[in-house]
């Protein structure tokens, strides 16, 4: 398992993009975000997505806000090189989705940013 230190320089930059990005579309909101899959593992090849989950504080995010979002990841995807596979959870989905969901396995697994 790889951790935030081992990241390529790449990675960083649009990580750290999306992250400035998403800060300035939904202020003052507190985000927990976790990279996961083979990005995370250790074991992407060069062309393998980078999938990120956001989960937010908001009991219901809007449809609208989420595009937003969504259209925000691929602008970073385009900028950097790097397809994004973005996972946006309110707290609600967290809820239905349960302790027994891909929800668990990518906090036990993932890297936290």
């Amino acid at each position: 398992m790889r951790t935030i230190d081992t990241l390529s320089a790449q990675e960083h930059a649009a990580l750290s993009d999306l992250r400035k990005r998403v800060d300035e579309a939904l202020p003052g909101r507190s985000l927990r975000w976790t990279l996961f899959g083979s990005r995370a593992r250790g074991d992407a090849e060069p062309d393998s997505d980078m999938d990120v989950l956001l989960e937010l504080d908001v009991e219901r995010l809007d449809l609208a806000t989420k595009r937003r979002i969504r259209r925000l990841a691929g602008e970073v995807s385009l900028k950097h090189g790097l397809v994004i596979s973005f996972l946006l959870v309110d707290q609600v989905q967290a809820r239905e989705r349960g302790d027994y969901s891909i929800l668990t396995n990518i906090r036990e697994e993932g890297i936290p940013l």
